[in-house]
C-alpha cells in the first residue's frame, strides 16, 4: 500500500505531502490543481520508465514558479533546484529482503519502505557546460543537463526492465482512453471469461476451418496461381483469434455504442483484466461522457471491484466524491488545513452516499459558503447577495448550496474539519431560542455562523419577506387571482405551518420582479447579516 507521497518541486507543487487511505482514494480539486498531476506521479514513480520522463520532457515536470524565481534571483549553480517524488509504503506490499526498498534514502531520513524519483542537475558530469550557460546575460534553464534517477528508499537503482519493487499498476484515463482499444479489451475479455478448454477448442476449430478455406480458395475460386507462393489464411492462435472477435449488443456492433457506454465497458475490461498483481489503480475522470444513470451503473463497477487493490480516482463529480464515501477523499489545491475528511464521524459519511441530489462536493470546494435549505431561498439568493454586494456570489468565491434544513449539520461536521467559513440561513420555526440558539451551540465558531430572523412571529422565510415588504406585496406583487393575499398565496391558507402554499413559484416571481430593477425591496435584516458576515469587505 502507498501510506504516502511527497512531492518537491514537481508541477503545480513546491513542497506537498499527501496521505493515502488503504482503500479507496477520491482526488477531487478545482480545475488546474494538480489532481492529475498526482496520478502521473505515483505512475511515474512505481514505472521507473525513463522514456515516458523524456516524452513529457524536464520542462514540463518541474515546477514553473520555482525555475523562474532561480533564473530571477538566484542563478549559482550550488542553488539549481531539483525536483522529488517520493512514494511512502506500508508493509503490506513490500519485501526489504529481496527488493531492497527498506532504508533511510529518502528526505525524512527515516528508514522506511518506498521508491524515490529524483532529477536534479548533474554537476559531476556536465560543471563547465552547466556553468556556461549560467553565464549568459539572459541565461535559460539547463534542462539539458539534469539526470533522472530513480532509486529505492534502500539506495537501489530501478528501471522498468529492472524493477525493485513488487507494485504493479493500471492506469485508466477516460480523459484520453482509446475507446477502439477499450472495447477490444471489453471483447477480448469475453472470450478469455470461457474456460480454458472451451478457448482451445474454440481456437482449434477456427484453425481447421482456416486450412480447409485455404484450399479451398484454389480449388473453387482461384483463376491463376503461383507455384511458388500461395495465398493462406493465417492460422491464429488463441490470443489472435481472440482479437479477430467483435460483438453485438442488440444488433448493434460494440464499436457502434455511444461514447458513454465505450467508457463503462472500458472501464470495466481494465478492472476485471487487471490481473491478481496489480495493487494499484489510477483513474483518470470516470465520469466523462456518462449520464446519470450511467454514473450509477459506473459506481456499482467500482465498488464492485477487487477490494484488495488500491484505489485512486481523480474527479470532479458529486456522485462519485459522495457515493463512494467521503472519508475517502484528498482535497488537491485547497487552502484548508486539512487535506482529507478522515476524521469524518462514519455516520455522516454514509448519510452523504444516500442523500439525493447532493452538492457537498460543491461544498468542500468551496472558499466560502451559505447553506438554505428550500427552492425559494436559493431562486432568491443569488439576487439578494448581488444587491447587497454588487457582485455574483461566485465572483467572490462564495458558494449557495441548498441542502434542507435537516441536513445543516451533516455539512457543518465537513466544514469544523476544514475550517470553512460558512453562513447558515434558516427558519426560527417559532422558536428561536431553541431551534437557533440551543439547537446549533456546538457547531458555532469563529467560522461557522447560524442567520435566522429573531422574531419568533417571523418563523419562515416567506413571512419575513412580507413583513420587511407589506406594502410591495399586498400591491405591486399581488394579482387578481390572490383572492386571500400574497401570503397565503406563498405559505398557503392563514399561515398554516401544514398548508402548503406557492414558495417556489412566488419566488420566481419576485425574482423577474427584481430583475426588471425594484429599487424599494428590502432585504430581511438576517439575510444582509449573513451575506456580509461570509464575506466581509475587507476580505
Amino acid at each position: 500500500m502507498i501510506k504516502k507521497i511527497k512531492l518537491n518541486n514537481y508541477k503545480k507543487f513546491k513542497k506537498s505531502e499527501f496521505v493515502f487511505n488503504a482503500g479507496r482514494n477520491i482526488l477531487v480539486g478545482e480545475n488546474g490543481v494538480g489532481k492529475s498531476s498526482v496520478l502521473q506521479a505515483i505512475s511515474l514513480v512505481l514505472s521507473g520508465s525513463y522514456s515516458r520522463i523524456e516524452s513529457i520532457g524536464l520542462e514540463s515536470l518541474f515546477n514553473v514558479e520555482v525555475i523562474s524565481n532561480f533564473l530571477v534571483n538566484s542563478q549559482k549553480i550550488e542553488e539549481l533546484p531539483e525536483l522529488i517524488v517520493e512514494l511512502y509504503f506500508s508493509e503490506k506490499y513490500s519485501d526489504s529482503a529481496s527488493y531492497d526498498i527498506n532504508g533511510k534514502y529518502n528526505t525524512e531520513r527515516i528508514e522506511c519502505d518506498g521508491l524515490q524519483l529524483k532529477i536534479s542537475a548533474d554537476c559531476e558530469e556536465y560543471f563547465d557546460e552547466i556553468s556556461e550557460v549560467l553565464s549568459h546575460d539572459e541565461p535559460s534553464f539547463p534542462f539539458d543537463y539534469y539526470k533522472v534517477e530513480f532509486t529505492t528508499f534502500g539506495n537501489k537503482s530501478y528501471n522498468t526492465y529492472k524493477k525493485r519493487h513488487k507494485i504493479k499498476h493500471s492506469t485508466i484515463d477516460t480523459t484520453s482512453m482509446n475507446q477502439t482499444i477499450a472495447t477490444k479489451n471489453y471483447v477480448s475479455q469475453l472470450f478469455v471469461n470461457q474456460s480454458g478448454k472451451q478457448r482451445q477448442k474454440i481456437s482449434h476449430e477456427f484453425r481447421e476451418l482456416s486450412k480447409n478455406f485455404s484450399q479451398k480458395m484454389y480449388d473453387e475460386y482461384m483463376e491463376t496461381s503461383d507455384d511458388e507462393y500461395r495465398l493462406k489464411v493465417k492460422n491464429a492462435t488463441e490470443k489472435h483469434f481472440s482479437d479477430m472477435l467483435t460483438a453485438h449488443k442488440n444488433e448493434i456492433s460494440i464499436e457502434n455504442l455511444g461514447l458513454g457506454e465505450r467508457v463503462l465497458l472500458g472501464v470495466k475490461s481494465s478492472l476485471d483484466s487487471a490481473d491478481e498483481d496489480v495493487q494499484v489503480v489510477l483513474v483518470e475522470e470516470p465520469e466523462n461522457h456518462l449520464s446519470y444513470l450511467n454514473m450509477h451503473k459506473l459506481i456499482e463497477i467500482i465498488e464492485g471491484g477487487d477490494n484488495s487493490k488500491q484505489m485512486f480516482i481523480a474527479t470532479h463529480s458529486n456522485m462519485i466524491a459522495s457515493r463512494l464515501e467521503l472519508k475517502n477523499i484528498i482535497l488537491i489545491g485547497s487552502d484548508a488545513k486539512k487535506t482529507d475528511l478522515t476524521e469524518l464521524t462514519a455516520e455522516t459519511s454514509r448519510f452523504f452516499t444516500k442523500a439525493p441530489n447532493s452538492n457537498v462536493l460543491n461544498f468542500i470546494l468551496a472558499k466560502k459558503a451559505i447553506l438554505i435549505e428550500g427552492d425559494a431561498e436559493y431562486i432568491l439568493l443569488e439576487k439578494f447577495y448581488e444587491m447587497i454586494r454588487e457582485d455574483k456570489p461566485f465572483a467572490d468565491d462564495v458558494a449557495i448550496i441548498s441542502c434542507g434544513g435537516k441536513s445543516f449539520k451533516r455539512y457543518l461536521e465537513i466544514a469544523k474539519i476544514l475550517d470553512k467559513r460558512v453562513a447558515v440561513i434558516t427558519d426560527n420555526d417559532s422558536d428561536f431560542e431553541k431551534n437557533i440558539t440551543e439547537s446549533y451551540k456546538d457547531f458555532r465558531n469563529t467560522n461557522i455562523e447560524i442567520f435566522s430572523d429573531r422574531n419568533d412571529e417571523n418563523w419562515t422565510f416567506e413571512v419575513c419577506l412580507y413583513n420587511t415588504n407589506k406594502i410591495f406585496y399586498d400591491t405591486t406583487f399581488k394579482t387578481g387571482h390572490m383572492i386571500n393575499g400574497a401570503l397565503e398565496y406563498m405559505i398557503g391558507k392563514a399561515g398554516s405551518k401544514s398548508s402548503k402554499g406557492n414558495k417556489a413559484e412566488a419566488a420566481f416571481r419576485l425574482l423577474e420582479i427584481l430583475e426588471n430593477g425594484l429599487e424599494k425591496f428590502v432585504i430581511p435584516g438576517y439575510i444582509r447579516e449573513a451575506v456580509e458576515w461570509v464575506n466581509p469587505k475587507n476580505d
